[in-house]
């Protein structure tokens, strides 16, 4: 016969011995704490502060037996408050773009580590070239922060997603002030790329597909003071080149420095020699977005003498951004044509930043090595700008 009667069910609790020791977390939550210090488990598996209580015989809440500190690496918080409090004051002449650095930038780099590094790379450039005796050191702080930082770059690069566009960017627009500020050797090539670090060409190359990628999600963007910068200085360029062209036609004088004319030679010899179409069209666009770009110079120091008032470093790199997907591969394979047009530029950029530090001696570093890649005969197309760099009286 089946016995039917109610039985009552044991259920044997586990025993554990109550401590007045543990965090005030489990104490509230009624868990067993393992009173690790400085957070215990509990605290540590659900993100919350851990805070011990007071034991009953009065003891400090800090544990009794002192603990390994982590070491603060001072190395990295001395680049970020250089950062912070000089460098981004150098990169840009605009005070929006120049707090863009100091603030949105920085943020940014706490939210994703390679954008930090980048930064930090861009702070020992600054400090190795202001601190002469402390210069390697600085400089294999930059490389080193740089080099990580382009690793995690270019994993992402390869197939970004929109949220991720906005960091590649950011991190390509950087890259720029690294590429300038880092050390150069007399074998090495603005144009052509850096050992140590991937060539900053080709991330010039690829942040027109990112900034399409940007604009097209339609979101707000913390970069929006970067390139809406960027988009000024472009029409600044297309405005100065159709006032130099008004002023040209209406016979106004200094409406046209000798630039204009030098290049317009140029072009010539391009269309009567370059069989290639394709090549001929190149070259004529790389001409005219340059011509733009001395038209801004034009603008700010009529008489090129460089005392004047100084372009936006941004406009440099405008040119290079509206040449970078077919003129730049033909400069790095060091065709005739494409290195006696960049000579041109390097005037440019000698006039345009020669006050800023990643900048300095740039420019005579470049003419010296187009005038090494060209044959004699195109040497004689950039005798001007041989004669403005100083190489020729």
């Amino acid at each position: 016969m089946v016995d039917l009667k109610p039985r009552r069910v044991v259920i044997n609790r586990r025993h554990h011995s109550k401590t007045r020791t543990g965090c005030r977390t489990c104490k509230t939550r009624k868990v067993k704490c393992d009173e690790k210090r400085p957070s215990c488990g509990n605290c540590i598996k659900h993100n919350v502060v851990c805070e011990f209580l007071t034991s009953d015989k009065g003891n400090p809440i800090f544990p009794s037996v002192p603990t390994q500190p982590r070491a603060l690496d001072m190395q990295d918080l001395e680049l970020l408050h250089n950062f912070t409090t000089r460098t981004y004051a150098t990169l840009s002449d605009n005070l929006i773009l120049a707090d863009f650095y100091r603030t949105s930038a920085v943020q940014y780099g706490l939210k994703e580590e390679y954008i930090m590094r980048t930064l930090l790379s861009i702070s020992a450039c600054h400090l190795a070239y202001h601190r002469h005796d402390r210069q390697s050191h600085y400089q294999s702080l930059a490389m080193s922060h740089h080099q990580t930082a382009a690793k995690s770059a270019m994993e992402l690069m390869a197939n970004p997603t929109p949220s991720q566009a906005e960091g590649l960017f950011l991190f390509s627009a950087l890259t720029i002030f690294f590429a300038l500020g880092c050390p150069r050797r007399d074998d090495q090539f603005l144009m052509i790329g850096e050992s140590g670090f991937p060539q900053w060409m080709f991330l010039l190359q690829g942040t027109k597909a990112l900034t399409s990628s940007i604009i097209e999600s339609g979101t707000d963007t913390v970069l929006a003071p970067l390139l809406n910068h960027g988009a000024d200085r472009w029409v600044a360029r297309a405005a100065a080149a159709a006032g130099r062209d008004r002023d040209c036609s209406g016979g106004t004088p200094g409406g046209r420095s000798k630039v204009h004319d030098h290049l317009d030679s140029i072009h010539h010899l391009i269309v009567l020699r370059q069989p290639d179409a394709r090549l001929r069209g190149i070259y004529a666009h790389a001409i005219e977005e340059l011509q733009k770009s001395f038209a801004v110079l034009d603008a700010v120091d009529p008489q090129g003498s460089g005392g004047g008032r100084r372009c936006a470093l941004t406009d440099a790199f405008v040119w290079i951004f509206e040449v970078a997907n077919e003129f730049l591969p033909l400069l790095r394979d060091a065709t005739q044509e494409a290195v006696a047009i960049f000579a041109f530029f390097t005037v440019f950029l000698g006039r345009g930043g020669s006050s800023q530090w990643c900048l300095h001696g740039w420019a005579e570093h470049l003419i010296g090595r187009c005038y090494a890649l060209l044959d004699e005969e195109h040497r004689s197309w950039i005798q001007w700008p041989l004669e403005e760099m100083g190489w020729a009286g």
